[in-house]
């Protein structure tokens, strides 16, 4: 039987750096205003509009799928480290 290796220290950081990203995503709403007072033409502010509208959409759904593995990833080390806990505590026994 081959053993099962689980790197928690790179869950751990697999998990910071997600939540780092995340909150990279959100911080990036306060750019909006700036962008559109430094556009002069009409039609090139409509179209940094249109863009930033669009992005916020597609934002949006990159932070909720961001969530979601960063919780994955965090469920998967809670699984191993309970399972590695249970183990360590049965082999004591013996």
């Amino acid at each position: 039987m081959s053993d099962l290796i689980v790197d928690f220290t790179l869950l751990d950081t697999s998990s910071k750096q997600l939540k780092e990203i995340q909150r990279e995503f959100k911080d990036l709403d306060e750019w909006k205003s700036d962008i559109k007072s430094v556009v002069g033409a009409a039609a090139l502010k409509e179209a940094m509009t249109d863009f930033i509208d669009n992005w916020d959409d597609n934002r949006e759904r990159l932070l909720e799928d961001l969530e979601n593995v960063g919780k994955m990833v965090e469920g998967t080390r809670d699984a191993f480290k309970g399972v590695d806990d249970e183990l360590a505590k049965s082999g004591k026994k013996k």
